[in-house]
Parts: C-alpha cells; structure tokens; sequence
C-alpha cells in the first residue's frame, strides 16, 4: 500500500493516496460520471422553464418533455455507473487496509499488543477499515458533485432573478449556523463511538475463546451481564451521535420552508411589477426545491466524512506504533561451542514490577537444560525474553555466543524452535500446522517428512482418522484432543533445522506413555541441540543435564538433579511434592516439607527417592 513516511519508521494511512494508487482511471470516470448526472440535474429547471413557456404560448411541448427524460435518465445512469465504480475502489481500499493493519500488528511487541486487547485490534482490522468506505464515497463523489450542483444551481438562480437570490440566502444562513454547529460535534461522538466498539469487541472476544470455562460454571448470565455494560455503552455513543446526525435533515428544512415562503411574498410584488416573467418564476422555484438535496447531500456528507476521518485515526494510531525492532542488518556467524543461550545479570521490569531479577545462567550448546520452580516463578519469562519477544531492563541475554541485539530478528528466531505453554495451533489444516513458517522461499515439505513426524509423537493414526487427513481443518467441526494438539505442535520441532529447541510446559496434557515418548523425542534432539525445557513434572526434567532453580524470578541454584537434592531446599521440596506446581512449601526452621533430607554420607539420589520420582 502507498505509504507515508514517518520519522520513526512506521507509516501513516492516507487514503486517497491509496485509493489513486493502481485506480485513476477508475476514480477519474467516476467522478466525470457523478459531475455529468450533476450537471444533467442542473439543466431539468431550465427545461422547465421552456415547458412553461410553450404551455403558456399554446405551443406543443414535445421538445422539452424528451429533453427533461433524457436528462432524468442520463442523469440516473450516471450516478448508478459512478457509484459501482466508487464501490469497487473502496472495497479495494478497505480490503488493502485490512490486510495492512493486520500484517502491522503481527509485528508489533507482544506487550503492546497484550494491552491494546486482541478483539479492540481486530475491531480496528474490521470495523473500522470500513469506516474508510465513507472517505471514498463521500470524499470522491458525493462531496464534489454535491458542491458543484449547488454552486450551479445558486448562479442559475442568480441569473433567473438576483433578488431572490439574496432572499434565499439570506434564510438559508439560519439553518448554516445551526448545521455547522452539528458538524463539529459529530467527529468526536463518532470517535467515542468507535473505541465503544472496540472495548465491546475485545470483551466478546475473551468470552468466545473461554466459552468451555463460562459453561463449565453456568456462568453465560453472568458474562452475559458483564458484556451487556459495554454492549450498552457503544449503544450510548451510537445514539449521541444519532441524535446530532438527526438534527441536519430537520435543519435543512426549516431553511427551505422558510426560503419558499420568504420567495413566494417577494416574488409576488415582482411577477406584478414585471420584473420577474412566469417561466422565470417556475425555473426558479424549481431550482429552490431543488436546492436543498445537493445541500443536504454536502452536510451529511461532511458528517459522513468525520466517520471515515475518525476510523482513519484509530488506524493511524497502531499503524505509527513501531515495530519489533528488526536487529542487525548483517547475518551474525553463531559459535558452535558457546552456550546456546546465556543470561548475564539479566533484569526484567514490567508496570514498575520486576519480574526477573539479575538473572545468570548459561544452557550448553547440546544437552537438555530444564527450568524448574513454582508457578509464577518467572520461568516463562526467561523463554521470551531469548526469543525477544520481550526486551530486558538491563543485562545481557546471547545466543550462540552472540548478544541478542546484534542477531537479525528473523535469523534469531529461525535458530529457535518454540513450543509455547498452550501448544498453540494456527486455526488451518494439519499440513498448515506442520509447516508453519515455511514459505513460499523455503518450499513445502514433502507429504512423507510429514508423516514421518507424526509418526514419530504416535500422531500418525489420528491424523489418517481424520476426514481429511493432513488436509483436515483443526478447531471446527474436526479437532485433537488437548494431548494430540501438544504432539503436533512438537511434531513441527522435528521438521525445523534449529540449533535451539524450547519447550515450555510439554507434558502437562499428556499420559504417562505419550510423556514418556516426548522425553525420548527431547533427549534424542539434545544429542545434537541444545533443548531447553520449563516443566512441572520433576520426571520430565531429573535426566537434564543441567537444572536451573526459579524464584520469585531469580536465579536461585543450578546443577543436576542429584547435585540439587543434596544443597537446594526448594528443590527438595518440589521433588517431594512430585510436582513443580504452585508455591514451594517450607516450614519455618525446617528442612523441606516431607520426607528428610538425605542424611550426610548417603547418597542423594536414594533408590526410594529416584524411584518415586520416575514413577
């Protein structure tokens, strides 16, 4: 799309511009088009004018009847012809617009995204990129056609009879005044109106995706209740701007019935004296009633336009947010044998709270390092912050023996496979989830490398089950289990080339045999990778090779399993407590809650102990 550049690299919407772009000759004939039927619509009183006249002489007004239905037809297929080509520009811009906002917010900072809310983002993608259509419409067509018919029909007044003229105008000024006053509140009503919209969308969008939670609970009167406070506040902002848009239509005419009153006592006097012939009266009488529609046409078209200009700052307002900065310019060479990830004294803050404090640890090139300690611990925060998709306070965080900052975001990013907390699938088809990120650069994969990975996390047979197949799309009316989604989500690690792996949660769904299989898969990678696993099974992560310990967003201990049984408190408490979930539980004065600690002289790893642990 055409854009406008900014100081701080991110574009502007301007939607004329766009809507030149590829379409002048498209908009040119449009607007030819709308100012022919204005002009046809110019000429009828004057034809009125010859009708009379010929009526009045007893001549036959056959002339001026075929010249007014022509003019009546022209006229209508114009503007229909001007305003189908004005649809399909707009409909092309909005469509663009669309596809631009959403491509934008993809690359925004998932922060930013998270507090403009995802259905007040989408509202913006949907709602108000149709707002545009009215820019277009009016804007084009409606405005200038409108301006140029009631200039014209002013001037063809003038000319018929200037005296009533000024009468005109002079009554018309009563109901400017009153009109203008409209205008101007129009734009910021619909302003409120829209972000109405917006946090109503938002709030429908968090209902939907938790419908299972809210049946769960028979709680739909209850959500229910709580939309129907912003339902009821868009409805608000719609009728205020309702209620100002109402006022322009009754204004305009009380300054016509006013005009043609005013005309009528004035013209009397004339038509007696002379001064004004009877076919000049009816032209211009005809010229006064119609006066009022280009009028009318011209204000609710400015009012319309403070739509479109509206839902145009709401658009400009995420597309000049700035993108993810996109690294260095240049590739970096990563270093075989540097840890594959490094955290250095990191800190992270978010809303004036620190959620990692000085962070240091480094994962080994190959082997299986895993995160441990209680929920909220910070652990999922350490995953982002090594694919940047938060930027540290202060430290530095490398990557293959190179700091973030100097990585290329997209290089960055494809040395790591991440599988997130929710086993996140693209809504699309089994084969579009396996590929995910491949593409058209890359090519696709062929159909056995794909079979070979579901084979691989036992999908295989579920997937043949399916209507479809690999072609089968996920999360209508076919769908996975929870465990089958966990597994095709990290079926798509094995058909990524990444020196990285990350996994954050990977067993919480799954069953003792298909967890034991997606440890097979995690130490069969680790053989040549580096895997870096957040769980809250301690028998998901005892075989690392390195453990790191998590709390309240520090770094409190790292080692092996065995070597953290014998020093680490918490880490004792959570292998006792056989999960890593929820709050390390300690008793004051006391070793960890459970059995004691392993005496002095005893092994750690006691066979009871690393038995449990496995079961």
């Amino acid at each position: 799309m055409a854009r406008e550049p900014n100081p701080d690299g991110t574009d502007e919407l301007r939607v004329f511009t766009q809507l030149l772009k590829g379409r002048k000759a498209t908009v040119a004939a449009a607007v030819v088009l709308s100012l022919l039927s204005a002009a046809a619509t110019l000429v009828l009183p004057l034809q009125v004018r010859d009708l009379v006249m010929a009526l009045a002489e007893d001549e036959r007004p056959v002339g001026p009847l075929l010249m007014m239905a022509a003019l009546a037809v022209g006229a209508g297929l114009a503007s229909a012809l001007s305003s189908y080509l004005l649809a399909r520009a707009g409909e092309g811009l909005v469509s663009e617009a669309r596809f631009r906002i959403i491509s934008h917010i993809l690359t925004l900072p998932l922060r930013r995204v998270r507090r403009e809310g995802a259905g007040n983002l989408v509202a913006r993608a949907n709602s108000d990129s149709t707002q545009l259509r009215s820019v277009v419409d009016v804007g084009v067509a409606q405005i200038p056609s409108s301006l140029f018919l009631a200039v014209g029909t002013l001037i063809a007044m003038g000319v018929l009879d200037w005296v009533l003229l000024l009468v005109v105008l002079a009554t018309f000024t009563f109901a400017g005044a009153g009109i203008f006053l409209c205008v101007r509140s129009i734009r910021s009503g619909v302003e409120r109106q829209q972000n109405a919209i917006g946090t109503m969308s938002q709030q429908m969008t968090a209902a939907v995706l938790s419908l299972p939670t809210v049946k769960a609970f028979l709680a739909e009167r209850q959500v229910a209740s709580t939309l129907g406070h912003s339902v009821e506040d868009a409805r608000r902002a719609a009728v205020s701007v309702a209620r100002v848009t109402a006022l322009v239509g009754p204004t305009m005419q009380f300054g016509q019935q006013l005009s043609i009153i005013a005309v009528m006592v004035t013209s009397g006097a004339r038509l007696a004296s002379g001064d004004l012939g009877i076919g000049e009266f009816a032209a211009f009488i005809v010229y006064l009633l119609q006066l009022v529609a280009p009028l009318t046409m011209l204000v609710s078209g400015v009012a319309r336009m403070q739509s479109g200009l509206a839902a145009r700052g709401r658009l400009n307002s995420v597309l000049t947010v700035a993108p993810e900065s996109s690294g260095a310019a240049s590739p970096v060479e990563p270093s075989p044998t540097a840890p594959a990830v490094e955290f250095d004294a990191v800190t992270y803050t978010d809303g004036g709270r620190t959620i990692i404090h000085e962070a240091d640890f480094a994962a080994p090139a190959r082997g299986l390092t895993a995160i441990v300690g209680p929920s909220g611990a910070g652990k999922t925060t350490l995953l982002a912050l090594t694919e940047r998709f938060l930027l540290p306070e202060s430290g530095r965080i490398s990557v293959c023996g190179r700091p973030v900052e100097q990585w290329p975001l997209h290089q960055l990013r494809g040395e790591i496979s991440y599988v997130d907390q929710s086993f996140t699938l693209v809504e699309g088809t089994v084969r579009q989830n396996l590929q995910l990120g491949r593409d058209d650069e890359r090519g696709a994969l062929p159909d056995a490398e794909l079979w070979r990975a579901l084979e691989a996390l036992a999908l295989r047979g579920a997937v043949e089950a399916l209507p479809d197949g690999l072609d089968t799309e996920l999360g209508r009316d076919e769908d996975l289990s929870g465990g089958q989604r966990q597994r095709l989500a990290a079926a798509r690690v094995l058909l990524r080339d990444t020196r990285i792996v990350i996994f954050d949660e990977p067993t919480s769904q799954l069953d003792s045999e298909n967890e034991e299989r997606l440890r097979v898969l995690m130490r069969t990678l680790a053989a040549e990778r580096a895997v870096i696993v957040v769980a809250h099974r301690i028998s998901t992560v005892q075989d690392a090779d390195l453990i790191v310990v998590v709390d309240e967003g520090r770094i409190v201990d790292r080692g092996t399993h065995e070597e953290l049984l014998t020093r680490s408190t918490l880490y004792q408490e959570l292998v006792h407590g056989q999960s890593l979930r929820g709050p390390a539980r300690r008793a004051a004065g006391t070793g960890p809650a459970g059995p004691a600690a392993a005496p002095a002289g005893r092994p750690a790893a006691s066979a009871p102990v690393a038995g449990a642990v496995a079961r």
